[in-house]
């Protein structure tokens, strides 16, 4: 039968990059017009399919209409942000055969948004022509400018998502239990009470589709609160039984959360994801991502998926584009400043290129070339994509950097807060995954053994239980944690150097002159454990491995190695740490802020078990009457 189309165009206030990101989440879109769930069926369970078929170039989808089951394959979306998306599917099952769907967003001169929205239909059979013009003509048509203006009024509104059919169903008694957890949270917790609303309104009103899968980052930059204090209180709310937790695995093609886990111990290095159709290795500064949904006695949450495609399911992925064999096109871009890479699934070579104010208005990749260089395009220029690879590929132009909203597994696992709450979450026995750069911290106590000597083994123990709390106090005020104690000595884990740095520095000086400062929040020990004590330490940065060692989460690897090292080179009234630590560009801004007042020293030193390798090694030392330089959270 011959396909008939149907185009729809509407004017609205908004500008394309307001409306972008609720126009083309499909996912959100045909559930507030109403539409059916899907269900996607996997290939060896389709019909004619004897086994699995290792690559396929769409999705096998089904869903239920008006008690007609409908069955389709989707091919990969097309998009250019913020501009068009579009979609095809193939059907083989229900009254329609091929359907090809467009959105185009074209900003109007002098403000606001001409929406034009096309679906091209071609029916199966007599009941598919016949009811075209009724259930698309019409009621397609009225459902979608009705969606559509409604988000044309979140977004003048400042709004980024849909606020339609937010509808959460509280599980029986659930909202006593929330109250009262909500209470010992700000009570027994003492959590900030403004937040603890925020967090239980959320689980009272979000809808299932925010609420299955919550990150705490990005919640925090919408609630306008401090990401690192929002993280902690999500983390008591899962100890105190309002939330749960879980580890997903992210894809590092399509940014996608994949096989979420509910414990640490069943997270394993190698991943899989079955959009991409490809093995990952998984690591924790990237692939493992802490989030959170509501417990079942608060909220029974259920994920109900209604496309399982779109822009807004990798929206680091700005432009997507199907080429034939020789095919060339230029799309217009409309990017922010920043690196972007263009690649094909398949293809092992990676094109990259940089936005840039005041560049070249056009730039050209080629597919089937080998990356030469990193052209420059402005942010409002065009760019020419090209394939000579003598097959049909699909362009992806995407975002090189990561979003910042991730809580991490590295930066959640350094975290003191999770290692006291939740000591049992550790890798399964044997298991290694990559943290990516992190810094190693690994303190002692000078002339300890001296001290147990002079005055007697139960005094100097006392005094080191009293420096244990007080390294504790100053890791955690800096977002770090303590991995493990060994005698007199510790190891302490940080995301980023410089709260490290500032965190052994406020140890030393406290623990040098206990009588002149009161002390720490949280801190309470006997007067007769405070005397001075002088803190060997040593600071490194770089890739290690986490590992499970004695049913605890470890840490190993070359920069670990050296971190221990670098501490026996302290004489306890410095501080040691590697030259990239001193490289580091937020640490070498605070060490320019403190002046005067402090004095670093390089120096080249070798390492115990490094052989004659030679390491550039700085020694910090604050100058006489400078001892309180200024610490604070980073």
């Amino acid at each position: 039968m011959q396909p008939q189309t149907f185009r729809w165009t509407w004017d609205l206030k908004a500008p394309p990059p307001a409306l972008w990101p609720m126009i083309s989440n499909t996912d959100r879109f045909n559930r507030d017009c109403g539409y059916p769930p899907v269900t996607v069926i996997p290939p060896a369970v389709r019909e004619g399919s004897a086994a699995p078929i290792p690559t396929q170039p769409s999705r096998r989808l089904r869903a239920v209409a008006a008690g007609i089951v409908i069955e389709w394959d989707e091919f990969a979306f097309e998009w250019n942000e913020p501009r068009h998306y579009a979609v095809e599917r193939n059907y083989h099952r229900g009254p329609m055969a091929r359907m090809v769907m467009s959105c185009d967003l074209e900003e109007i001169p002098g403000g606001g948004t001409r929406v034009t929205y096309t679906m091209e239909l071609t029916p199966r059979n007599l009941l598919g022509r016949l009811s075209l013009p009724l259930v698309i003509g019409r009621q397609a048509r009225a459902t979608t400018e009705r969606v559509f203006r409604r988000y044309d009024e979140f977004a003048l509104a400042g709004l980024r998502a849909s606020q339609l059919n937010r509808v959460s169903a509280i599980a029986p008694g659930g909202a006593g239990r929330m109250t009262a957890i909500g209470d010992a949270l700000v009570r027994e917790a003492g959590q900030p009470a403004e937040l603890v609303r925020c967090l239980t309104d959320f689980v009272l009103k979000a809808d299932d589709l925010d609420a299955a899968r919550m990150r705490p980052y990005a919640l925090a930059d919408t609630w306008r609160t401090d990401r690192r204090k929002t993280l902690k209180l999500f983390l008591h709310a899962t100890r105190a039984g309002l939330l749960d937790f879980s580890w997903d695995l992210v894809c590092p093609h399509c940014r996608g959360a994949k096989n979420p886990h509910n414990s640490l111990g069943a997270v394993t290095a190698l991943g899989h994801c079955d959009s991409c159709n490809t093995d990952f290795t998984a690591n924790f500064d990237q692939s493992v991502e802490l989030s959170f949904h509501p417990n079942a006695a608060v909220r029974p949450v259920t994920r109900v998926d209604y496309c399982v495609g779109g822009p807004q399911l990798t929206p680091h992925i700005v432009v997507q584009q199907k080429l034939r064999p020789a095919e060339r096109r230029t799309v217009p871009l409309r990017l922010e400043p920043g690196r972007y890479r263009v690649r094909a699934p398949g293809l092992t070579g990676q094109h990259s290129f940089r936005v840039a104010s005041g560049a070249a208005p056009d730039a050209a990749i080629d597919l089937g070339t080998s990356p030469l260089g990193e052209p420059e395009v402005g942010p409002a220029g065009t760019l020419t994509l090209a394939n000579s690879t003598g097959a049909g590929q699909l362009a992806i132009v995407e975002r090189v950097a990561w979003s910042d909203q991730a809580a991490t597994a590295a930066e959640v696992t350094s975290l003191q807060l999770f290692r006291d709450l939740f000591s049992r979450e550790v890798l399964r026995v044997g298991e290694q995954i990559s943290v990516g750069h992190m810094t190693i911290v690994f303190t002692d106590l000078k002339n300890s053994t001296q001290l147990y000597r002079e005055i007697g083994d139960a005094p100097a123990f006392g005094r080191v239980l009293t420096h244990f709390e007080i390294l504790k106090s100053a890791v955690a005020a800096e977002g770090g944690c303590i991995v493990k104690t060994m005698g007199d000595a510790i190891m302490a884990v940080f995301p980023r150097p410089l709260p490290a740095l500032r965190a052994v520095l406020e140890a030393q000086q406290w623990l040098a002159n206990p009588q002149d400062r009161p002390l720490p929040p949280g801190v309470n020990v006997p007067p007769s454990s405070l005397q001075p004590l002088a803190l060997k330490a040593g600071l490194s940065i770089g890739p290690c491995l986490a590992i499970n060692q004695n049913d605890r989460l470890d840490y190993f690897g070359s920069t670990v190695n050296i971190g221990a090292r670098l501490c026996s080179l302290c004489s306890g009234s410095d501080l040691v740490f590697s030259q990239a630590v001193r490289q580091d560009a937020e640490v070498e801004a605070w060490l320019t802020q403190l002046g005067a007042g402090i004095e670093i020293l390089s120096e080249r030193a070798t390492l115990k078990g490094f052989g004659d390798e030679n390491f550039d090694i700085c020694r910090l030392r604050l100058h006489l009457g400078f001892s309180r330089p200024p610490f604070g959270k980073g």
